[in-house]
């Protein structure tokens, strides 16, 4: 058996492909950037419920197998994707009840969504949830018994 190995591997890497395949694979790497980082932007990290931000678009569910369903997805991870908006009926009211973010267009363009929260304001208030419970439990002084 006899082992081909090309003198000068550049003949075997056609140009016309990798300038019509580059800019394909860059672009779907930035949309599925895009999609994971709305997917949770504005989300609650305090309320499992609201882990998610879910977008309930009918092509953009039906074309990503119901993608947009995240913060149900989040909240109970084993339901199947055919039944998500049959579950999202179910919790619709809890949804509401807990704020569970929604955006209107796919996830990838969620940068264009009006109602989008400033960078930085959630944080800022699981910042502020967690150093009142640290200075709550700080205050109290150890007893030492003797």
């Amino acid at each position: 058996m006899a082992i081909i190995v090309p003198t000068n591997p550049i003949h075997f890497i056609n140009w016309r492909f990798i300038v019509y395949f580059l800019p394909f694979w860059y672009l779907g790497h930035c949309f599925s950037y895009l999609n994971g980082y709305y997917r949770h932007y504005g989300a609650n990290p305090d309320k499992p419920i609201a882990w998610g931000v879910s977008s309930y678009g009918k092509i953009y569910n039906w074309l990503f197998f119901y993608n947009g369903y995240h913060a149900e997805h989040h909240f109970r991870p084993k339901v199947h994707w055919t039944k998500m908006e049959r579950f999202r009926q179910s919790i619709s009211d809890l949804q509401k009840q807990e704020g569970v973010r929604t955006i209107k267009r796919a996830h990838m363009l969620g940068f264009l969504d009006p109602d989008l929260p400033k960078r930085g304001t959630q944080r800022t208030l699981i910042r502020q949830n967690l150093n009142a419970d640290y200075t709550d439990k700080t205050d109290k002084q150890p007893e030492f018994s003797s």
